[in-house]
């Protein structure tokens, strides 16, 4: 203590607060029955510690556990709900998957590749016009999963060709 001319702040609090004891905050001690600037620190924490001694934690509300747990229910619903949601797409998926396979292994699959080609080389050069424009307006993933969506329906109802030279009666001559 004796290079050090006063006592640090946490050497102070330590003091006021009772953590600071042993050699050490015997030192403390004696330094600051002999300096009044430390004294007057060490008073001032004294104090503060004995007001927030004195504070009284606030009484907790009757209905504290009741609103926790309804809280918690919602939080599970909304998670029940999400995870249902991941279990209606995995079937949309599935059969995403088997219509692009049969519209694959169709009677003439090289014109629809074709077709399908020249639509995604398309698709490709707008999303890449269209990607800075998107980035910046920070547009929700919900808004690309609905243009996504009404892309795979473009592409699957260009594919399915309306026969029109089928015999029978027609809407118009009934």
């Amino acid at each position: 203590m004796t290079a050090q001319l006063h006592l640090s702040e946490q050497e102070i609090q330590g003091l006021a607060d009772g953590t600071l004891r042993g050699p050490e905050g015997f030192a403390a001690r004696e330094h600051c029955d002999a300096c009044a600037l430390c004294d007057g620190e060490l008073n001032a924490f004294a104090a503060l510690a004995k007001g927030l001694d004195a504070l009284v934690d606030p009484p907790v509300p009757a209905d504290f556990t009741a609103t926790v747990l309804l809280a918690v229910a919602v939080r599970e619903a909304a998670l029940v709900q999400r995870r249902h949601t991941w279990y209606a797409a995995v079937p949309a998926l599935a059969v995403a998957a088997f219509a692009m396979v049969g519209w694959a292994l169709s009677a003439a699959p090289t014109v629809h590749v074709d077709r399908l080609i020249g639509t995604w080389t398309t698709m490709r050069h707008v999303a890449a016009a269209a990607g800075p424009v998107l980035q910046t307006l920070r547009l929700p993933l919900g808004i690309g999963a609905f243009l996504f969506a009404a892309f795979v329906l473009f592409v699957l109802a260009r594919t399915i060709r309306i026969r029109t030279d089928v015999s029978g009666p027609t809407p118009a001559s009934s």
